[in-house]
């Protein structure tokens, strides 16, 4: 039989980034501290959910970068990973960058069976608009079975004032969600805006109406928010977020919904 994964050693507390924290997705930060978070967790998902994971369909929702930006590119040993993630997200930072790269993602880990990793959209942008509508025509979620979808806006969920290119919108997810296969999840990244995660967290129970169950993981500037469509997947990743931020203390989680919790 083949196994997810070997449970990973506690890991050592973060150093807290000193700097503002601005993050956008955008090819220029690729490799930083959030994105070994980011991959630690999605590669954990992927792997310790219990069946495991077929695949993780990623969804970049790009922006242009912005020449000169570094501000809140934070160094990736910031965040405590697993060990087997460092050489990946060096590879992330290699010249010219490429979001292809993130593609070696489901088969860095040694004898833990590997997972495929689709990249969608690649360098496309998500702009505004028309062309934001046309962002999503090429994209098919029913097509991803047993897969982790993961959706990376620069700043996560629209509010009531922003609702431009650095945000997912609830009516985008309501209508991709409704055509998921009920076997996957998908996960949106959240970053912290100028209020506390309490009250975001509150805001995200009252609208996330349209999803069975949703789950944060969280630590001090960033979040990812897990959701399922029915009681077996809410409960596959109720488990395998719990067993994250078990084995990761500076994460810590939230159940936003569930029916059975």
């Amino acid at each position: 039989m083949t196994t997810c994964g070997s449970t990973a050693t506690r890991q050592k507390a973060a150093r807290q980034p000193r700097v503002k924290q601005v993050r956008f997705m955008k090819l220029q930060y690729l490799g930083d501290s959030r994105d070994a978070f980011k991959w630690d967790f999605l590669h954990w998902i992927c792997t310790r959910s219990s069946p495991c994971f077929d695949e993780l369909a990623f969804v970049p929702m790009l922006t242009p970068d912005i020449p000169g930006l570094n501000e809140g590119h934070t160094p990736h040993d910031w965040f405590e990973c697993q060990d087997f993630i460092r050489p990946f997200l060096i590879s992330l930072k290699d010249e010219p960058r490429s979001l292809e790269r993130i593609s070696m993602l489901g088969a860095i880990e040694p004898n833990v069976a590997p997972f495929r990793v689709s990249v969608c959209g690649n360098s496309k942008y998500i702009g505004i608009d028309n062309q934001r509508a046309e962002y999503w025509v090429d994209f098919k979620p029913e097509k991803f079975e047993n897969a982790v979808v993961f959706f990376d806006p620069d700043n996560g969920f629209e509010t009531k004032t922003q609702r431009g290119e650095k945000w997912i919108r609830h009516s985008e997810l309501k209508y991709l969600l409704t055509r998921l296969p009920e076997t996957s999840v998908a996960v949106i990244y959240q970053h912290r805006p100028r209020r506390r995660w309490a009250e975001l967290f509150a805001d995200l129970k009252i609208r996330l109406n349209y999803v069975h169950t949703a789950v944060t993981a969280y630590e001090g500037n960033l979040a990812f928010v897990v959701m399922a469509g029915n009681a077996s997947s809410g409960i596959r990743i109720c488990d395998v977020i719990k067993s994250y931020t078990k084995e990761h203390n500076v994460v810590r989680h939230t159940v936003l919904r569930h029916d059975h919790i």
